[in-house]
């Protein structure tokens, strides 16, 4: 069980530890916090401090806490880590701050072409709900819109096409920060 609470310098937790069924109260700076991830995923925070001071970080660790890690002995833990590190991070760069997937589950949960992508391919609804608020979720929308493959993919039905097309408007109107900035078309190699 997890309870941050802010403070001052840094944020002040309260948290159960795997240890002890005793409560802890501590302060956890953003090292202490890396040192704790590091012990057990020393890849994962190879990848969040190159990551980091960008706005691809959030949604890393946004699929980060929505897949886990198979390998995660204790998932709270590392999920606390990393929710800790990103409120570091959106208290450090605010203009990257991302929603989380909870939250934009509640978001997407009553959009119609969200729902029709999800019900059909729900891989790819998974991926739109990790990415939702960020520069990555135009990038993977773009991904699929567009054949990399040389002409290997198979494509989407049309509906989900007009639906994946919308949702990415809709993104688009409420995220401006994250639209593809073009100003020559012949410059574009597969980006729309």
């Amino acid at each position: 069980m997890v309870s941050p609470a802010c403070a001052g310098a840094g944020i002040i937790y309260i948290y159960r530890s795997s240890r002890s069924p005793v409560l802890e109260m501590g302060m956890l700076s953003k090292n202490e916090l890396f040192r704790r991830l590091n012990a057990r995923f020393p890849d994962v925070v190879e990848r969040l401090i190159v990551l980091w001071g960008s706005q691809e970080l959030g949604g890393y660790i946004n699929e980060m806490m929505s897949g886990g890690r198979a390998d995660a002995a204790d998932k709270d833990d590392f999920r606390f880590v990393l929710s800790s590190l990103k409120a570091e991070h959106e208290k450090e760069f605010p203009k990257y701050a991302t929603a989380s997937v909870e939250t934009n589950e509640s978001v997407l949960a009553s959009n119609k072409e969200f729902t029709s992508i999800n019900s059909r391919f729900p891989r790819i609804g998974q991926k739109i709900l990790v990415t939702w608020g960020s520069s990555a979720f135009c990038e993977y929308t773009n991904e699929l819109m567009n054949d990399k493959r040389d002409g290997h993919r198979q494509g989407f039905p049309e509906d989900v096409v007009v639906a994946l097309f919308r949702l990415m408007q809709e993104h688009d109107k409420q995220f401006p920060q994250f639209v593809l900035k073009i100003t020559d078309i012949w410059s574009l190699t597969n980006k729309m």
